[in-house]
């Protein structure tokens, strides 16, 4: 058996680290003779960015980084001219180059032979990130023009928070004005509930509000970011945000809001809320709507059917509460049916039905007709009138039914 001197394995371990250096110095020096070369180039370093002695070397990083950068200003200029790019990579290239230069911050110190710390890159790292800024917000439109939602939104955080760094602060970055602030926040939502990432796009959407980005669609947006993640407590939040706003025009917030209460059975607080805002509006028919839910909630019925009965007092083509009395109507009559027709000969059952039930059921299918005529998308009223038309041996209106 040979053996290896200590020597020789000091060597080959010292041949290794100047092989891993001037792997990247030979790919600074192709970025530089090309800047386009930097997707291929910068794999070519994968080694040294996991090598002992290339990894924790500031120089490594800020190699990677600075040919980022150069590729993302040689193809936007590309970009800008009409050539055709790929805008994915050249959205991504920037980000890429700023986690490159991140990494090279923190190592770059150099300590001379008086003890001195001193920082060989870091100066031009600062003003390279500072002057390409708004680039990010570029970027962002870039790969949104991609598809790529998620990196659309990855490189407008960094556009939004950089200023945010005390470092990049001192090098000149100056923060966007709150209003830009907040309508980025709020195509930050849009990007990540296009990503499928509903709890990034709650976020964004509340940070827009909270930053004074106030158009409805901000909070129809947070709302049904809310919704998807099924968090109640944060539907009801927006909506009684957006209330203040827009509840003149859409009635549905405050139903967020009471529906909310209502899972929590806080049934008080609700006829309390509700209350408060019929006294404030009192001809809104929504309003009186969400009452009769409220009061359904609480298991009574003939208050229920008051307030809906009031809504289309005030709005005839009211389909929700079409729906909600026709329903209740439904039930009643099933009521009777079964709390009052036992006992009966088929004589006594028949009148009972003709003179009772079948009234209560045929008044029902009125209601029904009309909500699923405004609005066939209530599934529920459907399957309600088959119910009727079945109970009451109607077959024409039965088939009608089935073929909606």
């Amino acid at each position: 058996m040979k053996k290896i001197s200590i020597l020789g394995l000091c060597l080959l371990t010292a041949g290794a680290a100047v092989a891993q250096k001037q792997l990247v110095k030979e790919v600074e020096r192709n970025m530089k003779a090309n800047a386009g070369a930097y997707p291929e180039e910068v794999k070519k370093l994968a080694p040294a960015f996991t090598d002992a002695e290339t990894k924790d070397d500031a120089y490594t990083w800020f190699v990677a980084g600075k040919g980022a950068f150069n590729f993302y200003d040689q193809q936007s200029v590309f970009a800008q001219m009409g050539k055709d790019v790929k805008k994915n990579q050249l959205g991504n290239s920037i980000i890429e180059g700023y986690e490159y230069f991140s990494k090279a911050l923190p190592l770059d110190t150099i300590v001379d032979e008086k003890g001195k710390v001193k920082t060989k890159y870091s100066k031009d790292i600062v003003k390279a990130i500072v002057s390409h800024h708004n680039d990010f917000n570029n970027a962002a439109l870039y790969l949104w023009e991609a598809e790529d939602y998620a990196g659309a939104v990855k490189a407008w955080d960094l556009y939004i928070s950089l200023p945010n760094d005390p470092v990049l602060a001192k090098g000149g970055m100056k923060a966007p004005a709150d209003t830009l602030v907040a309508e980025v926040m709020y195509n930050m939502g849009i990007g990540n509930s296009l990503a499928q990432n509903n709890a990034g796009a709650l976020q964004n959407f509340r940070d827009a509000i909270a930053k004074g980005y106030t158009k409805k669609n901000a909070f129809d947006y947070g709302i049904a970011a809310a919704s998807q993640l099924q968090d109640m407590q944060a539907m009801s939040d927006i909506a009684e945000q957006a209330y203040a706003l827009y509840g003149k025009e859409d009635s549905r917030y405050i139903g967020y809001m009471i529906n909310n209460l209502i899972d929590k059975k806080e049934y008080a607080k609700a006829d309390a809320l509700i209350d408060r805002y019929i006294a404030d509006d009192p001809n809104n028919p929504q309003l009186y709507f969400v009452k009769g839910v409220i009061c359904d909630s609480e298991g009574n019925s003939d208050a229920a059917m008051e307030q809906f009965k009031k809504a289309l007092s005030l709005d005839e083509n009211n389909a929700n509460a079409l729906m909600q009395y026709g329903y209740k109507l439904y039930q009643k009559a099933c009521d009777l049916d079964q709390n009052e027709g036992g006992g009966l000969n088929n004589a006594q059952y028949q009148e009972f039905r003709n003179t009772k039930v079948d009234p209560l059921l045929k008044e029902a299918a009125g209601y029904l007709e009309k909500a699923y005529q405004i609005d066939d998308t209530m599934s529920d009223a459907r399957q309600v009138l088959r119910s009727i038309y079945y109970s009451l041996n109607d077959e024409e209106n039965l088939k009608r039914v089935e073929a909606m």
